[in-house]
């Protein structure tokens, strides 16, 4: 089995982060909705919303890492359409932000464990939410590079 990864490094600034190797997540669009999961009470930041992601192993690419993720955390992965990579560069570790876009209807099942809701939003609405702190920090700019390039609108 592949290096799993797992693991807490710090950063350049001396921040902790895990994955050894980095990390990814999945950010799923359907037209201009948007899938977050909320985090269960049991994990780190329980209660909080986000995106199916964690530690990339190995050798593994943000895609296939954060495709994997989402398969764990949502019970499967639907046919996507990469549409975009956000990179969030911590200096020496990075999280990446894949967006994809679904190519059939999908709804969420009971995965791993680490989500205990999943919804779809429309980008305005996931300002009010409490989010991962994580992904709270990138949001802003996650959102402005998304609608830079099109991706999603409120129309």
């Amino acid at each position: 089995m592949a290096d799993s990864g797992e693991g807490f490094v710090r950063d350049r600034r001396g921040c902790r982060h895990w994955g050894r190797y980095g990390a990814a997540g999945l950010l799923l669009c359907d037209g201009p909705r948007l899938l977050l999961q909320r985090r269960s009470w049991r994990v780190h930041h329980g209660r909080t919303w986000s995106i199916p992601g964690g530690a990339l192993r190995a050798g593994e690419s943000p895609w296939d890492g954060a495709r994997r993720e989402c398969a764990e955390e949502l019970g499967g992965v639907p046919a996507l359409q990469h549409l975009h990579t956000f990179v969030d560069d911590h200096g020496g570790w990075a999280y990446r932000t894949v967006v994809a876009a679904v190519a059939e209807p999908f709804r969420p099942r009971r995965g791993d464990g680490e989500g205990s809701a999943h919804r779809w939003f429309l980008p305005a609405g996931i300002d009010a939410l409490r989010l991962h702190p994580g992904f709270a920090a990138t949001w802003p700019r996650l959102r402005a590079e998304l609608t830079e390039a099109g991706l999603p609108h409120n129309d």
